[in-house]
């Protein structure tokens, strides 16, 4: 099956994928940052928040639709 082959919602599978990766990334960071803390900070408590709360939020919406497509289909 050749890329153009491929149904638009595969791209958006891919990158529900490396969303949901980065997620567990960032689980795992915040794990060793709680026995390390003074390993790896960010340069404030803020955008370690934000960034964390970004990942979480486009995970949801990325899962919620490619969840969606797939009843439609």
């Amino acid at each position: 099956m050749t890329p153009a082959d491929r149904p638009p919602s595969r791209l958006l599978e891919t990158a529900t994928a490396g969303v949901l990766l980065a997620v567990v990334i960032a689980l795992g960071w915040m794990i060793v940052i709680a026995y390390l803390p003074a390993m790896m900070r960010l340069p404030s408590l803020e955008m370690e928040i934000v960034i964390i709360l970004a990942l979480l939020l486009a995970a949801l919406l990325f899962v919620s639709i490619v969840a969606l497509l797939h009843t439609r289909s």
